[in-house]
């Protein structure tokens, strides 16, 4: 049997038993359908059986799902009894552990905060990368003590009351416009001609996998609207630095935002504005409601203020 699985899915996977539906749970758990299913998939993967009769009119629990329950709660009700042993340990400071969506000026704030503190006789620092979705879930389940994520402006009412659900606290950062990232060498740079959505429709575009419905994807630009969801040449990855990696020796292109410190020199990628485009992307953080924020978590937060404040 894999155990892989945490608190957080487990609590999932009773609100859907308790609603008898796994689009009742993921609207009262203020998250995507989609995602939660795949959630209760994973965590059936994971125990070895199958935990839900899915009909038409949702779904019940099988005879192993019954069973499994049972652990299920009874597990929740342990966890909730530590919260007060938990809630009485003293935080050391020495320790930093954010997840975050991938954007690397989130990255450079936390190897700055890590690297300022290198000589401490002893740490543990962590950095995570993942949907929007994961990083409320880290923080929520307390895998991480801050969370950074971005989504588009327009949904700022709909990610704050589900955040408040969860009792976690929100703190904007910024609004930072999409951009095109392209090779200091691509095709289109060396002859000089103009780098936008229309030029760069031939060539091949690189994304994430798994963020089908980033907005970031669907761009309105020059009385156009690009949608980068689809194409018949796309490559598909799951990190930062592979995305970077490809663009830097290709003539791939993809969607980011302004230029991080070591862009160019690290990657030889360029951040170039999308024209006449009026989609913004949402920065800012999470902390869980009325826990204390560590020093170094402090730090970061004001490191994250500095470093984007000024990106537009």
């Amino acid at each position: 049997m894999n155990m892989d699985m945490n608190l957080k899915h487990l609590e999932y996977f009773i609100t859907v038993a308790r609603l008898g539906s796994i689009n009742k749970a993921a609207q009262s758990l203020f998250i995507s359908q989609p995602y939660l299913g795949k959630i209760i998939k994973e965590l059936e993967n994971a125990v070895g059986a199958v935990l839900f009769q899915r009909t038409r009119g949702g779904v019940s629990l099988t005879p192993d799902g019954e069973d499994f329950m049972i652990h299920a709660e009874n597990i929740i009700r342990e966890v909730e009894k530590m919260e007060t042993f938990r809630s009485s340990c003293s935080d050391t400071g020495h320790s930093l552990v954010v997840s975050m969506t991938k954007y690397s000026h989130i990255m450079e704030s936390f190897i700055e905060v890590v690297l300022k503190h290198k000589d401490n006789p002893s740490f543990i620092h962590r950095l995570s990368e993942g949907t929007a979705d994961e990083v409320i879930e880290d923080v929520y389940s307390g895998q991480a003590n801050i969370g950074v994520l971005h989504f588009d402006g327009r949904r700022h009412g709909e990610f704050k009351a589900r955040l408040a659900s969860q009792s976690l606290d929100y703190h904007f950062l910024c609004y930072v416009k999409p951009h095109i990232l392209v090779s200091t060498n691509h095709p289109l740079i060396r002859e000089g001609k103009p780098v936008n959505l229309h030029t760069l429709a031939p060539y091949g575009f690189a994304r994430y996998l798994g963020q089908c419905e980033d907005f970031t994807y669907r761009i309105f630009s020059q009385d156009s609207q690009y949608n980068l969801n689809y194409g018949s040449r796309m490559a598909y990855l799951t990190s930062r630095a592979s995305l970077l990696h490809l663009i830097s020796c290709s003539d791939f292109y993809g969607i980011g935002i302004h230029d991080f410190t070591t862009q160019t020199s690290a990657y030889q990628v360029l951040s170039i504005p999308i024209d006449d485009c009026n989609d913004s992307i949402e920065f800012g953080y999470i902390l869980p409601r009325n826990v204390p924020v560590n020093p170094m978590t402090q730090e970061f937060s004001d490191s994250l203020k500095n470093r984007l404040k000024n990106i537009k």
